[in-house]
């Protein structure tokens, strides 16, 4: 079962992108919010003038400075956003630090099955995390 979209959820989660944006634009790149809704989240051109697209994350089970599990989960479903150009960046419940993946290293990864709040047998991507 895939979570069902709360706009409630979105909405609080949403400001996530605005900071996403301010980082890599810190980084020198320019970026700016996917016109297609349905799309991936961000889209940006680095330094050296190529295209990415970017999805935000909030992980609101992440908090402080280090990340607490040996894996991450993201939604199968977010696949469709992987590309050889697309990173995934998921940040910790305050905000204050993130964990970059590149799509490469989701489509390599292994699908599994959990429960959440929200749904039963969801299926994740899980990537292992190097916590040291």
């Amino acid at each position: 079962m895939i979570k069902p979209f709360s706009l409630e959820l979105y909405a609080d989660n949403d400001n996530a992108k605005e900071l996403v944006i301010k980082w890599l634009e810190s980084k020198g790149c320019t970026a700016w919010v996917n016109p297609d809704q349905y799309g991936i989240d961000l889209l940006f051109k680095n330094p050296e003038g190529d295209y990415y697209s970017c999805e935000v994350e909030v992980k609101h089970n992440w908090k402080g400075a280090k990340f607490p599990f040996k894996t991450m989960h993201i939604p199968a479903r977010k696949l469709k956003f992987t590309t050889d150009n697309s990173i995934f960046v998921v940040l910790n419940s305050e905000r204050s630090h993130l964990i970059m993946l590149h799509g490469d290293d989701l489509r390599k990864a292994p699908i599994v099955r959990k429960d959440t709040i929200y749904t039963e047998g969801e299926y994740f991507i899980e990537i292992e995390i190097n916590n040291e």
